[in-house]
């Protein structure tokens, strides 16, 4: 993913269920993200056409996924999984040990999705957040 992209999977996410976007995905956000965590995020087309995007970074300490989206009529492909093989492979190259995501809480089909990828949820912790302006 390169942050020529940014237009093309900005449509793209807020079109696909399940996608939530926030201050942080700003063009600016999109740019430094991406120059800090290089190589990291991918997408995937078919032809000319956007069919799925991850958008992967680190901390030096821990890996985070954000917004792994599949068009729909592309789903049960192995697409999802390749894009995150992908990411991965990249965060073990970096020395990361664990990868997180958030998933919304009344997200079924992505809470399935990631049990299934043998993702573990953890009932253990809650998130915080706060905007810094």
């Amino acid at each position: 993913m390169r942050k020529n992209h940014y237009s093309l999977v900005r449509k793209f996410w807020e079109c696909t269920d399940g996608i939530k976007l926030t201050i942080g995905d700003s063009e600016n956000e999109f740019e430094s993200f991406l120059k800090r965590n290089k190589g990291m995020s991918f997408i995937c087309k078919d032809k000319s056409i956007l069919i799925g995007t991850i958008l992967c970074g680190h901390d030096g300490r821990r890996g985070f996924i954000y917004h792994l989206a599949v068009d729909k009529n592309y789903r049960n492909m192995s697409i999802a999984k390749t894009l995150i093989n992908k990411s991965i492979t990249q965060l073990k190259s970096q020395g990361i040990k664990r990868c997180m995501l958030m998933a919304d809480s009344i997200n079924e089909n992505a809470k399935s999705f990631w049990i299934k990828m043998q993702w573990r949820k953890r009932d253990d912790l809650q998130m915080f957040s706060i905007d810094l302006k």
